[in-house]
């Protein structure tokens, strides 16, 4: 007698396809692209901060150094840039769309919130860059992601 196995016949389609994780030359270029973005969106914000105060806010010194309010924005708001960007395009910044590449979890899920803030704020750990030479960033590790092409994640 022919007798079906107990369970889900269905959990094979379920089951999602992760696509293999983009070349270290991708992942160059969207650090590039990504890192420039980054600094320019912290730039603008902010100028945008001490024009909104009417100067109150100063970020230089009497000596032309940058002060320590300065270097503290910098430090929340550059990585404001790629929680804004991954978080609302489900995962991309301008240096993937220029690739044509997506951050995803690693389970093949879209990113969610959590996913999109360890992330961004796990890349102002000191030498954070340096972990991309690595097989996986520590932001990658860190957050349970990945970067893969979009094209490969659209054709499985």
């Amino acid at each position: 007698m022919n007798v079906m196995p107990e369970g889900d016949i269905l959990k094979d389609f379920d089951e999602k396809i992760v696509p293999p994780p983009v070349d270290r030359g991708v992942r160059f270029a969207n650090f590039l692209i990504d890192y420039i973005m980054s600094y320019l969106f912290t730039i603008l914000v902010c100028y945008s901060l001490v024009e909104a105060s009417g100067g109150a806010f100063e970020m230089l010194n009497e000596q032309g150094a940058v002060t320590f309010t300065t270097s503290l924005l910098f430090w929340v708001i550059r990585p404001l840039y790629f929680v804004l960007m991954e978080g609302l395009t489900k995962g991309q910044t301008i240096g993937k769309l220029v690739t044509g590449s997506t951050a995803i979890r690693t389970d093949g899920a879209q990113l969610d919130w959590g996913n999109v803030f360890a992330r961004s704020y796990s890349r102002i750990v000191p030498f954070e860059a340096w972990s991309g030479f690595a097989q996986t960033p520590w932001h990658d590790k860190w957050s349970n992601t990945t970067v893969v092409s979009k094209a490969d994640l659209i054709t499985r």
